[in-house]
């Protein structure tokens, strides 16, 4: 077994001296040059060697992006040299006709700075007819799009219930489901859903894959949209299908075109695969006739009000604030002002409305009327038989919620305030945040203050304050130069930190059960702390100078062994996408800390 151990200790050494040796270069590409809009295409960006710091073009400005961006990386082997190649892919549409041009791509290799040609592309109208010429190195390829034979991949349209009444909320959910390794999604097309008023899930999280067994069979799931309906109309609605292509990685079916290849199981080649979901209807009913409330005026869901008053105590033509809001989880956005019956003698504003709602998980939040009264005579007021009333569809009744009366008293104003013909109108009155500005005419009451701030006990304390403060700037600025003007041993302190912070977002990474990205976070974490350790740059990293690095250090061979086993199950995973299930991410998350606190522990020895 050591000897076996030690063979694939000297072959990592040998194949990693030779992944590098390339001339680096870095071109741009399209799949067609002649597009129509919202017609979907594919810009790649190709790194042929290694490299950092990628700066894309900006894109929003004239498409949509509708996929990726996806990074892809492959390695080829000719004659003895290694060579590798990083691609990156957008799915992009245009938003307008006109010559397009779509800016340099730049990227960081070694000392130099690469970039793509800029690639210009021309987009007709819809029905005008598009290209499949490819722009770059890539040669004349056409996206070829397949339909879905309904069993390795398909997309399901669900709803909670088929049977709601008028305004009550219904989840309609679109899953895709595959057998197939999905790399993305590209030209998406959602119902229309007439006869709702919809309010789509606010959710900004990465879409994740989950497992479900369908008679018998394992499929991968994506929750890909979410959308919370609530009908406007009675009887039986249809909910019109979702369509989207779904984007696959597939093993090819050509020959492995190098050692790599052969040992990885040959290539893999990205297809897309056209899905339609099935037609889905629901059957709604009107709401029910017997008890509904005077004052319903459509509310369906679970809900609370409330009023609040800025002033119970006023004077004759001065405003008060008056804030109605209603709370609960429903048709929210819909709900209507409701009758406040106050007195003819106050003058009342129309509201403003303010709303925060909630889509998160189903519709629900606030909505607020704030309205502006201004009563134009004297007197007490008792304001009563306001009421909110609303349906339950679970409890499948109506709910009335009173609210308590409430007092309002009126005082005379200056002048004769009785008189509603002198008070001023609603086109008079300047509406400010909380109420109307008026001219102050009593005594201010103003007086001379004699003290003065200049050379009094204050003035010097906070002269001496601010020159102690500058000199104590001074002296720790100084110390912070004098400890970090050698950025080499700033770096190697901060190694390990920058590492475990890496590190960190492994173990979320983990927690999501995303083992793709959490074996190229344990990569990364480990290639900062190399870097920033033994201050390479990242074009000088490399397996073998690494561990002749860790020997010249005294770092025992047992810690270069460990260190060798984690590299190699995560490049394995990462250029490959093969025996990630084999791996316990755990276990090599444990291995990577431990790794860590190893080389810092033989180091201080050394």
């Amino acid at each position: 077994m050591k000897k076996n151990q030690n063979i694939i200790f000297y072959f990592i050494l040998f194949v990693s001296g030779l992944v590098y040796s390339q001339n680096p270069s870095f071109v741009a590409s399209v799949s067609k040059n002649k597009v129509e809009v919202n017609e979907p295409f594919t810009i790649s960006f190709v790194l042929s060697g290694t490299g950092g710091n990628v700066t894309l073009p900006s894109l929003d400005a004239d498409f949509n992006i509708v996929g990726g961006p996806n990074q892809s990386n492959s390695f080829s082997s000719v004659n003895g040299v290694n060579s590798q190649a990083t691609t990156i892919s957008i799915f992009l549409t245009a938003k307008h006709t006109g010559a397009i041009t779509i800016g340099a791509a730049s990227v960081k290799s070694g000392n130099s700075k690469l970039e793509t040609k800029p690639i210009t592309i021309e987009v007709v109208k819809v029905g005008a007819g598009s290209g499949a010429t490819a722009v770059g190195n890539t040669g004349n390829q056409k996206q070829n799009i397949k339909e879905s034979n309904g069993q390795d991949l398909f997309v399901k349209s669900f709803v909670n219930k088929s049977n709601a009444y008028l305004g009550e909320q219904i989840i309609l959910t679109q899953k895709v489901y595959s057998r197939l390794d999905l790399r993305g999604f590209q030209k998406v097309e959602f119902p229309s859903y007439n006869g709702f008023w919809s309010q789509t899930q606010n959710n900004s999280k990465q879409i994740e894959l989950h497992q479900e067994t369908i008679n018998g069979l394992t499929y991968y799931v994506a929750t890909y949209h979410t959308v919370y309906l609530f009908p406007q109309q009675v009887g039986q609605i249809s909910i019109e299908p979702i369509t989207l292509e779904c984007v696959v990685r597939r093993q090819s079916s050509r020959q492995p075109r190098d050692l790599f290849e052969q040992f990885f199981g040959g290539g893999f080649e990205d297809a897309v695969v056209a899905v339609k979901s099935k037609l889905v209807n629901v059957n709604i009913q009107e709401l029910p006739i017997a008890n509904k409330p005077l004052e319903f005026n459509g509310a369906v869901g679970n809900f609370s009000a409330k009023i609040d008053i800025n002033h119970n105590k006023i004077k004759a033509n001065e405003a008060i604030t008056l804030k109605l809001t209603i709370s609960g989880s429903g048709n929210i956005k819909l709900v209507e002002p409701i009758n406040l019956n106050l007195p003819s003698s106050f003058e009342i504003f129309e509201p403003k409305i303010t709303e925060n709602i909630n889509s998160n998980d189903g519709v629900s939040g606030t909505k607020t009327f704030e309205y502006l009264i201004i009563p134009r005579e004297k007197g007490e007021f008792v304001i009563k038989n306001v009421a909110f009333s609303y349906f339950n569809p679970t409890t499948q009744k109506y709910n009335t919620i009173s609210i308590p009366e409430f007092k309002i008293l009126v005082l005379p104003g200056s002048g004769n305030q009785n008189e509603v013909s002198g008070a001023a109108t609603k086109n008079e009155i300047s509406e400010t945040a909380q109420d109307i500005r008026y001219i102050f005419l009593d005594d201010l009451n103003l007086q001379l203050k004699s003290n003065e701030l200049f050379f009094s006990s204050s003035h010097i304390t906070s002269l001496l304050l601010i020159i102690f403060l500058f000199i104590g700037s001074l002296i720790a600025l100084t110390i912070y130069k004098n400890n970090n003007k050698d950025i080499s041993k700033v770096n190697e302190r901060k190694a390990s930190k920058v590492a475990h912070q890496q590190l960190f977002n492994a173990k979320k990474m983990m927690e999501q059960n995303n083992a793709d990205l959490f074996f190229a976070e344990i990569l990364k974490a480990l290639h900062l702390y190399i870097t920033h350790k033994f201050s390479l740059s990242i074009t000088d990293l490399s397996q073998q100078k690494t561990i002749e690095l860790f020997i010249t250090k005294g770092i025992q061979h047992d810690t270069v062994q460990n260190f060798i086993d984690i590299i190699s199950n995560c490049e394995m995973v990462k250029y490959s996408n093969q025996g990630k299930e084999k791996i316990d991410l755990q276990n090599t998350y444990q291995d990577a800390l431990t790794l860590i606190s190893k080389i810092e522990s033989q180091l201080k020895k050394a």
